[in-house]
Parts: structure tokens; sequence; C-alpha cells
């Protein structure tokens, strides 16, 4: 491999290592193909980069393209593992929430604790939770599924903000109780009435019941900023992000940038903004690799997302194009649809 300065770049290198700006967000990662040198040069001077290392012969991409066949095997399986273990888990859940349902008792619950095994199992995985979940949601998501994927969501906020794993074992476990009061119609007014409280902890019970909170005082409580549990924070945006991404009986499902968008501009007051920052910015890099469709019918793959404009990706297409969603040629195009 050689050095080479970003000046220099030409059609066709391949970048030998992965890239990242300096607030840590993925630029290009190894194996990326140059199509673009002009474009890819200019993003790497505006984060600071003058030079990178590029493979040097043949012998070196034909190895490239095996290690590419060998990732694309894997995520297959790794794919095919989560979907049967996130099955289980729903199957299971599903029973305890008819019990909950009836008895309004928590300790019927016995998968609350399932969601934060699955989201640490996952997290050796070449996908990220988030493109897991789409994988999910591409199969066809029900009522009981929707709590499980909420939950692994949440669980990722609460890793980007540093929880310990205590806190995410809690956290993890405020998401599921939370979309289960919600599913069986508990009244909040009565919480006194829910049997085995004593099961949970506090911080658990309190953000499972504050979760629908909002930081201008619009929730059915009426709670503010810091009356409401951190943990019923991130399950906020968790929930929320999952409803605008997903097909409910309100509006279609919308891509998740989106989403993204919507939440960027319309949530900002409603939810802790400085998790919803730190939401936005990191989610965005999660879908880096994902293939998407846009609304002219092109597909690609998203390489980079700027820090400027989350919402608004770099997709490289199959004849090797990078589209520029910021540009005033794309302004009309957007990502409708991740694959």
């Amino acid at each position: 491999m050689s050095n080479i300065s970003v000046n220099k770049l030409e059609r066709g290198m391949i970048i030998d290592s992965d890239i990242f700006s300096k607030r840590g967000s993925l630029l290009l990662y190894k194996g990326f193909k140059i199509e673009n040198p002009d474009l890819v040069s200019i993003v790497l001077r505006r984060n600071g980069i003058n030079s990178v290392m590029i493979k040097d012969d043949e012998t070196q991409v034909s190895s490239a393209v095996k290690e590419s066949d060998r990732i694309s095997q894997k995520i297959l399986q790794e794919v095919a593992a989560f979907k049967e273990e996130f099955n289980k888990i729903v199957e299971d859940l599903e029973e305890d929430i008819e019990n909950f349902t009836q008895t309004k008792d928590i300790s019927k619950i016995r998968e609350l604790d399932r969601g934060v095994e699955l989201a640490k199992e996952s997290e050796s995985s070449v996908l990220t939770i988030f493109q897991l979940v789409e994988k999910i949601k591409n199969d066809g998501s029900n009522k009981y599924s929707d709590i499980l994927q909420v939950s692994l969501i949440s669980y990722s906020i609460g890793k980007w903000i540093d929880l310990d794993d205590a806190q995410l074992k809690e956290l993890s476990e405020a998401s599921m109780l939370s979309s289960i009061f919600a599913l069986s119609d508990v009244d909040y007014e009565n919480i006194h009435e829910i049997k085995g409280a004593d099961t949970v902890s506090k911080a658990v019970l309190q953000s499972a019941i504050t979760s629908r909170e909002r930081n201008d005082g619009s929730g059915p409580m009426g709670l503010t900023n810091e009356q409401i549990p951190i943990y019923a924070k991130i399950i906020a945006i968790s929930e929320i992000f999952y409803a605008l991404t997903t097909n409910n009986e309100f509006y279609e499902r919308m891509s998740v940038f989106d989403a993204l968008k919507i939440m960027q501009s319309e949530y900002m007051s409603l939810l802790d903004t400085r998790i919803l920052y730190i939401f936005l910015h990191k989610v965005a890099n999660k879908y880096i690799g994902s293939t998407v469709r846009l609304s002219d019918g092109t597909s690609g793959v998203i390489v980079f997302v700027p820090e400027n404009e989350v919402v608004l990706p770099f997709i490289k297409t199959g004849e090797g194009q990078i589209i520029n969603l910021q540009s005033s040629q794309y302004k009309n195009n957007k990502i409708i649809e991740i694959l």
C-alpha cells in the first residue's frame, strides 16, 4: 500500500483503511473504490486529511474483492441468526403480554431483559442494530415485534450517551415495559393497582410511566425538562423515530432520512435537545454501507454522511456515480427506502 496525497487521487484507486473525521464519523471505508477523485479530495481536505493509504496492485484488489465476498456471506448468516433469535423472543413476549393484560402483574413478564441480551449479542455483527432492525421491518412487523425493536433502538442511544451496563439493562427493561403498558391500556392515574412493581427498579417503573412526557410540558402528566427521567427521554426519541419509519394507522412509513429531517425540524422543543442531537448525528452514520432506493428509481450504497447535513448523505450507484443529495442537481431526489 502507498501513502498518497489527496490532491493526487485518481479514479479506480482503492482506500486501504477506514478514514474518520475528527469527531469520529466514518468518511470512507476500507475497500472504497474512488470514482470521483475531485469530490473525495474535497471531502477529505474539509476534514483536515491531507493523505490516505491506497492499495498498490491487482493482487491486493483481488484480495479486497474476496474479503468483500466473505463479509457479504457473513452478513447473510448474521441476519438469519438475528431474525431467528428475534422471532423467538417475540413469540414468548406475546404470551407474557397476554398474561400481563389479564393479571396486571409485572412479574408475569419474563422477557423484559431479553432486549438487552439481544442487543449485546448483536454488537459484534457487521451490521449495526439499526440496520438489523431495518431487516426486521422489511419482513413486516406487528405490535409485539415493535416492542422489541424500540427496546433495541433505546439500547443503542444509551450506548451513545455512555450509560453503563447496569443502566443499559434498566433502559431496555423500561422501554419494553413502556410499550407493554401502552399496549395493555394501563391507567397511569391508578398505577398503584399494578402488581409486581417490586420486581423492577423504581427507575424502570418511573421511566416506563413517563416516556410520553415532553420537555415543553405537553405530555399527559405535564412534566417538563429535568422532571422527566433520562431513560424516559431516550425511550421517547426511540418511539418517535420508530413510529415515523414504520407503517401504522396514522401515516405511511417514511424513509429513515426523512424521519431524521422531521425530528430535526419539529421535535427539538419536545425532546431532550442534547440526546436528540447525539441521536441525529450518530444514527445517520449507522446506515453507511446500506443499500437505498431514491425517488427517481436509482439504487446505490450510502458511502458518506456530511456532518453539516446528516439527512442528505452521498450515494454511490452500481455504475460508480456519486450522488450528492445536497447539490442542486439532486435537490428533488431523496431516499425513499433502505433495502
